[in-house]
């Protein structure tokens, strides 16, 4: 999954709603994941999406249910392997949330799917306490943690049990399945919509993040503000902003 999208292909617009919502039945064998369900527990959780099946630029919605107050963290496993924190991100970091149903994206981003397709995955853990699992920043709207579910397990599992000893949380299951569209067209926040441009007048191809800045200069993109010329800047709004600085110098 990428962002507004994520990897969900899913871009910051990336960037991962009822599909029938993989419940893993006693006895059933769990798909392969980040950390294996704990001890039964007073707190519950689950989690779904609304479709099954998804094409490559379609935009999904998660939805998930916690029996009492808890903190959730939902982790996107792609079907090439590579795992992302989707939720808390770098557009909403509340994680705390109140008992009952919950949709996900909850504010200006997207969930957006995209390539490779596969099955797609969300594993989400709820627990009454935090459990550390925030990123000390968000450097990228979804942030990476592991080229692959096993080597994503052990620095979530050292997070979990050295703050909660006891498996006071719980973790459910659900997954969707990426196929190829006929046509796809690239959503405007983040390709431009002027095709007839020359291509580093185009915002960059790649996702934003808030605050985020890049220009073009000797045949690649470059973070952050030029001295003088033209910068695409990535806003609030889960849009990329084109702009222009000039600098006088007006110094005998």
């Amino acid at each position: 999954m990428k962002t507004t999208a994520t990897r969900l292909g899913m871009l910051v617009v990336v960037g991962l709603v009822a599909i029938s919502a993989l419940a893993v039945a006693d006895g059933a064998v769990a798909p392969l994941g980040i950390v294996p369900t704990p001890t039964p527990t007073p707190l519950s959780v689950n989690i779904w999406t609304g479709q099954s099946t998804y094409t490559i630029g379609d935009n999904v919605t998660i939805y998930f249910s916690v029996s009492q107050p808890a903190f959730i963290y939902i982790y996107d496993i792609q079907p090439d392997g590579i795992v992302r924190l989707v939720f808390p991100n770098a557009y909403s970091h509340a994680n705390y949330v109140s008992a009952g149903t919950h949709s996900l994206p909850d504010g200006l981003y997207k969930f957006t799917v995209a390539p490779p397709v596969g099955t797609e995955h969300l594993q989400i853990f709820a627990s009454p306490v935090d459990l550390g699992l925030n990123p000390s920043y968000f450097g990228e709207p979804f942030p990476f943690v592991g080229p692959d579910p096993s080597s994503a397990t052990l620095e979530i599992q050292v997070h979990i049990m050295g703050i909660v000893p006891e498996p006071t949380w719980a973790t459910a299951w659900t997954s969707f399945q990426i196929i190829q569209a006929y046509t796809y067209t690239p959503p405007t926040s983040y390709y431009p919509p002027y095709s007839t441009y020359p291509y580093q007048y185009q915002c960059p191809p790649f996702y934003g993040y808030p605050g985020g800045s890049w220009y073009w200069q000797d045949g690649q993109w470059i973070c952050g503000i030029p001295a003088s010329g033209w910068y695409w800047y990535f806003g609030s709004d889960a849009q990329w902003h084109f702009r222009i600085v000039i600098r006088f110098n007006f110094g005998g």
